[in-house]
């Protein structure tokens, strides 16, 4: 108990005064900033907001993001894989069923064709993929063919609904030269730029027999009149692609399609370029990622810290054994190069859903980093394939096929 007036005093500031002060100095001194950085009475309003005039005029068109054109993209990507550069199946069937001179060999022969016609339906053409399209409202105006990048632009066509252009890209196929397009991952520098060497060759650098690469076959076709509205405009632009599909996506939007009315969406592609890269890419680009794919984790981005700082301290250990540091110092050397690769876009995550349950599927816009690795690690627990089937373009088709029917009956 206090005794006289001092103490009485000493006990409410270190019981009640200090403690609030201590609460309210935060508040205080934001108060203080907020008052030092108000409006100044010298300018006018006019003078201090909406000034930019030229920046009054946002884009209010340009599409978000939207549950059946992802359903219509992913369908587009998976068309992609249909053989279309090639000969036209049946012309090919007429031609090698004249060859035959024996009975076996006809025998032979029709083996063989009723093989390819009941397993392989993707090898059925350009005409095939033509009248498939055309079947379903949508024009296709041309192919691109150029070394081993391939893909297609087609027009909707549906009698009372705007038009637009696809741009659809194929994947990674079961062929060495795609594999080796996705290892070629040291990137090119271009300034503070950097960008996959092999993604950048087959968009960019591979030509032809008649020298065009096939960044020129897309802009062909883009200038030609079909390409266009009635007033000669451009058509609103969708470009899109699966796996290596998804990455030449990216490049298009990049280098062809940086600021037009339409998206980019992509499905289970790897990473592609740095930060530096799309700073000027002004369209939407969504990137959707099946549960545990593992295509998307690659090429390493910002976890390749964490590998370079062990093979950092492995190589210290190391460092009584010469041969052995210079190693790690190689690899540390060439991880470094890798470093800076990160993903653009928007993310969309389709959960894991049990086998054949795809009614069960939710659509989570950027989740955070942190749940993605601890879902990704339950799914290897189940099996080590899960992330190489999570791939597949057939779960993507049906899990945004449910998505985009329940949500919008």
């Amino acid at each position: 108990m206090p005794t006289n007036l001092l103490d009485v005093a000493r006990d409410f500031v270190t019981s009640y005064w200090l403690p609030f002060a201590a609460a309210s100095l935060p508040a205080l001194a934001t108060a203080i900033l907020a008052y030092i950085r108000r409006p100044k009475s010298s300018g006018t309003a006019s003078d201090l907001y909406l000034s930019s005039r030229k920046l009054l005029l946002p884009p209010l068109d340009r599409p978000a993001y939207s549950d059946r054109m992802a359903y219509v993209l992913a369908e587009m990507s998976d068309l992609a894989y249909f053989q279309f550069e090639n000969t036209d199946f049946m012309d090919d069937a007429v031609t090698d069923a004249l060859r035959p001179t024996t009975a076996s060999e006809m025998a032979e022969f029709l083996t063989a064709f009723s093989a390819r016609l009941l397993g392989e339906e993707r090898a059925l053409g350009k005409d095939f993929l033509r009248r498939l399209l055309e079947e379903k409202d949508f024009l296709l105006l041309d192919v691109i063919d150029v070394a081993e990048t391939q893909g297609f632009i087609c027009k909707r066509t549906a009698a009372n609904e705007p038009s637009y252009l696809v741009l659809a890209f194929r994947g990674t196929e079961k062929k060495v030269s795609d594999w080796l397009t996705d290892a070629r991952c040291v990137p090119r520098v271009d300034g503070g730029t950097k960008v996959h060497t092999g993604f950048h060759e087959a968009f960019a650098g591979v030509t032809d027999v008649e020298g065009d690469t096939a960044e020129k076959k897309v802009k062909d076709i883009l200038a030609r009149e079909e390409a266009r509205d009635a007033r000669g405009d451009p058509l609103p632009l969708f470009v899109t692609g699966h796996s290596l599909g998804g990455a030449l996506a990216l490049l298009a939007t990049q280098r062809v399609a940086s600021d037009v009315d339409g998206a980019c969406y992509t499905f289970g592609a790897p990473r592609v370029a740095n930060y530096e890269y799309f700073g000027r890419v002004k369209t939407p680009v969504y990137r959707i990622v099946n549960s545990s794919d593992i295509v998307p984790r690659v090429p390493p981005g910002a976890g390749i810290w964490l590998l370079i700082g062990v093979t950092r301290g492995t190589s210290w250990l190391f460092a009584f054994v010469p041969p052995v540091a210079k190693a790690l110092g190689k690899l540390e050397a060439f991880l470094d190069t890798l470093n800076g690769y990160r993903h653009f876009g928007d993310l969309r995550y389709l959960s894991d859903v049990a086998e054949g349950r795809f009614e069960d599927v939710q659509l989570l816009s950027n989740p955070p980093a942190v749940d993605r690795v601890v879902w990704m690690w339950r799914h290897i627990a189940k099996s080590v394939r899960v992330p190489i089937k999570s791939h597949s373009m057939f779960i993507y088709r049906k899990k945004l096929r449910h998505i985009a029917n329940s949500r919008n009956p």
